[in-house]
């Protein structure tokens, strides 16, 4: 499933970012633009509920619908109240 990988992407860069990993190093190994990576790094943060009801199927949401909500920096409670 796409929504699956996005989320392993997003966990495994917010990893090497808490690591302190400089972005040029991340952005040379995954062949990736700085802009990509921080897409998918944004998924990182997003509500846990929302997650679990993503990874578990009972929640379906596009992939670009996730990021485009991941970008705005929003609280949980905020982030939740756009998806239910």
């Amino acid at each position: 499933r796409l929504i699956v990988r996005a989320f392993a992407y997003a966990w495994r860069y917010k990893k090497l970012y808490e690591r302190g990993v400089r972005m040029e190093d991340v952005m040379k190994q995954e062949r990736m633009t700085k802009r990509t990576i921080y897409k998918y790094l944004n998924l990182a943060y997003l509500s846990p509920r929302i997650v679990n009801q993503l990874l578990d199927g009972t929640l379906r949401i596009p992939l670009q619908k996730l990021f485009d909500m991941a970008s705005k920096n929003l609280s949980f409670d905020e982030q939740e109240k756009e998806i239910f």
